[in-house]
């Protein structure tokens, strides 16, 4: 562990628009992942008679 907190997230020659990309990146991967994510459960409770 360094204590240098999430600065490995940031991209070189980082500022706040940078980060603003890391956190849009996330979010464009997270929403579909939680979407599938969210249907299986779905599904699943279905096929137990949820």
């Amino acid at each position: 562990m360094n204590d240098r907190g999430n600065d490995e997230l940031e991209v070189p020659g980082g500022s706040d628009s940078s980060m603003a990309l890391v956190v849009a990146a996330w979010v464009v991967v997270a929403i579909p992942l939680l979407y599938g994510v969210w249907q299986a459960i779905l599904k699943a409770l279905q096929l137990f008679g949820g």
